[in-house]
């Protein structure tokens, strides 16, 4: 099991890393335009996070270093542009913590904090999609705020889930922010129960990530999900013993 489990390289320091970005970036980082200072000020601070870049996309046995500062740049200009630093509960209604779609709750049994994603309740159309990507970088953010260099499982709850239920714009989404928006954060992606007719659903998706992306996705039922969360950790509803709360 543990071998089925991404593991990541470092293969530069992060003195070294940060020296070749504000190199690279200094003309954007003077402007001063297109990344937020307060995050350049916690890349410049912060090991745990700086390193997240560095080992982010790194499989080889040298360093990537053009998709290393990519990723850094894509990152840095979306989080200036939406304003990610300053995101808060404040802006969503209570609803969208009350529904229970969208939540953080127990670890896998690597003590990766998991992130639930319960497809069958988000509805595709229903939804204001750009405040449900609000809500999902709400979440990234808390988490890698409070424990920087902590990476999570991302559990796809798919069972009674329908076509009905994918909407692609947030999948897209999901995939970008584990791809660029937030590197170094996905520990694995766990497919649970995804029903025999969404098979052509995910054949598509699969097309949208990278080549890599096989070694983070792991599908499992109701028996096999027991390989990844101790009952302990998994709710009544998948098996387990947890409290449903």
């Amino acid at each position: 099991m543990a071998s089925s489990i991404p593991q990541f390289q470092t293969l530069l320091t992060v003195e070294e890393f940060r020296k070749l970005v504000n190199k690279h970036f200094e003309k954007n980082i003077s402007e001063g335009q297109l990344y937020d200072t307060r995050d350049l000020e916690r890349f410049n601070t912060d090991d745990a996070y700086t390193l997240m870049f560095i080992q982010h996309g790194q499989f080889g046995t040298t360093f990537n270093e053009e998709r290393a500062l990519g990723c850094f740049d894509g990152s840095f200009s979306w989080r200036k542009r939406h304003n990610v630093y300053d995101i808060s509960t404040n802006e969503f209604p209570a609803d969208y913590f009350d529904r229970h779609a969208i939540y953080f709750k127990n670890h896998d049994k690597f003590n990766h904090p998991i992130l639930h994603f319960v497809v069958r309740s988000l509805h595709k159309g229903q939804e204001d999609n750009e405040a449900i990507k609000r809500f999902i970088t709400y979440h990234f953010e808390k988490h890698q705020r409070e424990t920087p260099g902590q990476r999570i499982v991302i559990l796809f709850d798919m069972s009674e889930a329908g076509i009905g239920h994918i909407d692609y714009d947030l999948v897209k989404f999901i995939i970008s922010s584990m791809q660029t928006l937030y590197p170094g954060l996905l520990a694995y992606l766990l497919m649970y129960k995804m029903p025999f007719l969404l098979s052509a659903v995910w054949r598509l998706i699969r097309t949208w990530m990278s080549s890599e992306a096989d070694r983070f996705v792991k599908f499992a039922d109701a028996k096999s999900i027991l390989d990844f969360i101790a009952p302990d950790q998994l709710s009544k509803q998948m098996g387990g013993t947890a409290d449903d709360s």
